[in-house]
């Protein structure tokens, strides 16, 4: 990993521009740092200063079963286009959402596709180097010191995807946990009230004992969360991150609850993306989310950093080809 970046730093390995500016929300560790919370976040923001249909989002698409360029508008299962780009295309769906494993390609396709873009946040992309970002936001949720060998056991051996040290070559680094108070921005993010996605309960309130299921790098916050809003939990079900959950999965869930006497299922958003093409096996059960935002204990500084970067933005005309 440190020869790989020393050469992408030093110039032997090409690295370039997209052809639309870009903003890169990224991190160094396995999952939970809260990314698309974060995209969504700043989509929002930069609309403000760009244009309601100035911005797009790109991902990777982890996990889906297609490959190349596809606009998450034109896709017909989440699976196409992997779990996080269908949940955001359904938080904002006036927002232009594609994936593409090749950054560059993608955002070739973009700018052709959507001429009036004018920005693009990329879901993840601080290890895709063949892009060279106009700014990089990493955001950390463990301790993550510039140095120190002990420190860089990487996957399997470590929970870092990429040196810790990276954090600290972003244009701006984030702590969202609070393990990191010596960065520049602070975030969190907060759970709202759990609203129902699926079935007819009898009220908005769940005062019944509920069924938690995750599908998640890090369940122990959602458990918290459901816990804060004093959710009466009777137990929980945690799978790995993004798993594609099944009929199987769900007739295992109907079958408990039916035996313990539990109406209601409490999830994810991202997990609801992968649980609502089954959801007709619930049986006339509840199926809850418990939905996600960013707030700042920063956000003059954060605004600060996305506004002066929005008011420096090329016109259309002056874009990369």
């Amino acid at each position: 990993m440190r020869l790989r970046h020393t050469l992408y730093d030093w110039g032997i390995l090409p690295s370039q521009k997209g052809a639309l500016p870009t903003l890169v929300v990224g991190n160094v560790e396995l999952g939970g740092t809260g990314k698309t919370p974060h995209v969504l976040d700043a989509v929002r923001r930069l609309q403000t200063w760009c244009g309601a249909d100035a911005v797009g989002i790109l991902s990777r698409g982890y996990g889906r079963k297609t490959s190349g360029f596809l606009w998450v508008s034109e896709a017909e299962t989440w699976d196409q286009v992997g779990d996080e780009p269908w949940l955001m295309h359904s938080e904002l769906p006036e927002v232009p959402v594609a994936v593409c494993e090749d950054r560059l390609a993608g955002l070739r396709r973009m700018a052709k596709d959507r001429p009036g873009l004018r920005v693009v946040v990329l879901d993840d992309g601080l290890q895709h180097r063949a892009l060279a970002p106009d700014r990089s936001m990493a955001l950390a949720a463990r301790p993550c010191p510039s140095r120190g060998l002990r420190w860089s056991r990487v996957v399997p051996a470590g929970p870092w995807r990429d040196l810790p040290s990276r954090v600290f070559k972003a244009s701006v680094a984030v702590d969202t946990t609070g393990q990191n108070p010596d960065l520049p921005l602070q975030s969190r993010a907060v759970a709202s009230a759990p609203r129902c996605l699926h079935g007819n309960p009898v009220s908005n309130q769940l005062d019944q004992p509920i069924l938690l299921v995750t599908g998640i790098a890090r369940p122990h916050r959602v458990l918290a969360s459901a816990k804060g809003h004093l959710v009466p939990l009777a137990a929980v079900a945690h799978y790995p991150d993004h798993h594609p959950f099944s009929p199987s999965d769900l007739s295992a869930w109907v079958a408990w609850m039916k035996d313990h006497g539990v109406d209601h299922v409490l999830t994810t958003p991202k997990d609801a993306v992968r649980i609502l093409p089954h959801a007709h096996l619930l049986d006339g059960l509840c199926l809850w989310t418990l939905s996600v935002h960013v707030e700042w204990e920063t956000e003059p500084a954060y605004n600060a950093f996305l506004e002066s970067w929005a008011h420096s933005l090329p016109s259309q005309s002056n874009r990369i080809s």
